[in-house]
């Protein structure tokens, strides 16, 4: 499974060709599962369902540390290859709740994903 390459600003890459950069394995399950905790529910065009409902609970109040971990381990584990998730929150600041996902994949690779 491959995924479009995004960049630091998560905009799309183009590779030596010129063509749509594309990334695999374990680096595209690090994208993958950065994009997927970072998508508010009803925001994907074609499934409405997914994402997590920051509208409907997060937004607007401090919710509690474990909800927060619990929505991100589910959403990180949601992602194709991802065999564990084990979200840390380490600080809020301006409103802006920053942490790690330490994830596991299915062929034993580990790596922590920024969020």
């Amino acid at each position: 499974m491959n995924s479009l390459a995004l960049s630091e600003k998560w905009d799309l890459m183009l590779n030596a060709g010129g063509d749509l950069a594309i990334v695999e394995r374990t680096p595209r399950i690090v994208q993958d599962v950065a994009s997927y905790v970072r998508t508010f529910q009803g925001e994907p065009y074609y499934a409405q369902q997914d994402g997590i409902p920051y509208f409907i609970r997060e937004l607007g109040s401090l919710p509690p540390a474990e909800l927060v971990r619990a929505r991100s381990n589910a959403r990180a584990l949601e992602v194709p290859g991802v065999s564990q998730a084990n979200t840390q929150l380490s600080q809020l600041d301006r409103r802006a709740l920053t942490g790690t996902i330490s994830i596991t994949t299915e062929t034993g690779e580990t790596a922590d994903v920024a969020v």
